[in-house]
């Protein structure tokens, strides 16, 4: 709720009250060469998550709108049924939504089914783009790269992360640990902080470490896909034939379920949505978690978290074979089947616009790099957290089945239960040449459907 208010106090403050001009309110969108208002007096939706970056900018629409004349239905949704309607509005041509946000898991699907606009018919159109003012080479190329298939753009990012390690720093000074480099330090890094906790009366109830451990395409296999990679591990390889039965797997497997599971982690770890362990962070609860680079945005100011100034953060540790992590770019599309797709494109664009984003880094992770250089890294003042950021636009790189893969939907959804059996005691070994089988098979199918489809 502070949150919220943080950003209500800063938009009445740039609205100016009575005696603040127009231009001067909208003067940073109105240097771009274009005519934003040749579109005033439609009306457009927008999908939306609640996710912080999105509730972020829903503040600000009403500047859109005294920009444009076109007035936004904005609809924010739990993540989970969002992903619901935006599938049924998109599969079912309803055209409700005018603009649906993204992410990687479900690119690939809209794609090859037509379901959204290519991008770059609006951005080349010098008419209602200003290339010279948008600046899109300053976005991260990192994230762009997860909002384009072959090579063409169906997206445009405006919250990027990846997961990294939050811990707290002051735990770790108090109790001489070292932050953990490797998964094999951060398993014994997470019973030393587990024993020196359970000495501790005034620290009852903290548990060390917990990472995503919840079934879904895009839950766990969020944090557990770049662990694979770092064991040197894949799902699928570039013909599109499982490599999941592999010695690799089976260690990175059993590495992730040593972590997120017995001595050191919440009793209910099994069970904890991504969003409890932010809470139970931010609460003191956790003093260790694999949780998204954005999550800083809730826990930078005394108003937001009791451990504001407790917390720091390091890359994720290094597996036998590499140091990895999941991008993830939170970004908007056009719906193929709006009846305002010019209105649309105009909002993508000034959502996604320096300017738009600046605002936004109060409340969300933009992936303009110039947001970062000249605020983010003095505002944030995080040695280890400013210098993970680095390298996660330096080195994030996607899994393949996360680079827009029409058939992420359907084998991430059976990595994913996979994992969670794991988790709850099935063997390894069996699970792995099991969920092998499967993937081709599905593999085989999903390729013979679509080749019939087309």
């Amino acid at each position: 709720m502070k949150t919220y208010l943080k950003h209500f106090l800063f938009l009445i403050t740039l609205l100016g009250g009575i005696n603040t001009s127009a231009s001067s309110e909208l003067q940073h969108w109105q240097q771009a060469k274009i005519n934003w208002q040749s579109e005033a007096g439609s009306h457009i939706n927008i999908l939306a998550d609640e996710q912080p970056a999105f509730m972020a900018l829903k503040p600000y629409i009403p500047l859109f709108e005294k920009l444009t004349g076109i007035s936004v239905g904005f609809h924010p949704l739990e993540q989970s049924q969002m992903r619901i309607r935006r599938h049924q509005d998109l599969s079912e041509g309803l055209g409700l939504y005018d603009v649906h946000p993204m992410g990687i898991t479900f690119l690939g699907e809209a794609q090859s089914h037509g379901w959204i606009e290519p991008l770059a018919p609006y951005l080349e159109n010098p008419l209602i783009t200003d290339k010279s003012w948008y600046q899109l080479e300053d976005i991260s190329e990192r994230s762009l790269a997860l909002c384009r298939i072959n090579g063409a753009l169906y997206s445009l990012p405006f919250d990027f992360s990846a997961p990294i390690y939050f811990y707290r720093k002051d735990l770790f000074t108090r109790f001489n640990l070292k932050v953990p480099d490797t998964y094999a330090e951060l398993l014994k890094t997470k019973v030393a902080l587990q024993r020196a906790i359970d000495t501790d009366p005034q620290l009852k109830g903290m548990h060390a470490f917990a990472s995503r451990t919840l079934p879904g395409a895009g839950l766990n296999t969020w944090t557990i896909l770049p662990i694979m990679r770092a064991y040197g591990a894949q799902v699928i390889n570039e013909h599109g034939e499982s490599e999941f039965d592999s010695p690799e797997t089976e260690d990175a497997l059993k590495m992730y379920r040593n972590l997120v599971t017995g001595y050191g982690t919440p009793d209910n770890s099994r069970l904890l949505h991504f969003y409890e362990l932010r809470n139970q962070f931010k609460q003191g609860k956790l003093a260790s978690a694999f949780l998204a680079s954005h999550f800083y945005n809730e826990i930078d100011t005394a108003e937001e978290s009791d451990i504001w100034n407790k917390w720091e953060a390091a890359p994720l540790p290094a597996g036998p074979v590499a140091r990895e992590t999941s991008p993830w770019a939170w970004a908007f599309t056009i719906n193929a089947h709006s009846n305002n797709k010019t209105a649309a494109w105009l909002f993508i664009q000034w959502a996604t616009s320096e300017q738009t984003a600046s605002l936004l880094s109060t409340g969300g992770s933009p992936p303009r790099k110039k947001v970062w250089h000249e605020k983010l890294f003095t505002l944030v003042n995080k040695p280890g957290f400013n210098n993970t950021m680095l390298w996660v636009f330096d080195h994030a790189t996607p899994d393949r089945l996360q680079a827009g893969m029409v058939e992420f939907p359907v084998i991430g959804k059976v990595i994913s239960y996979t994992f969670s059996q794991i988790f709850y005691g099935a063997d390894i070994k069996e699970s792995i040449k099991a969920t092998h089988a499967k993937i081709n098979a599905d593999m085989k199918h999903l390729t013979s459907n679509r080749a019939v489809q087309q």
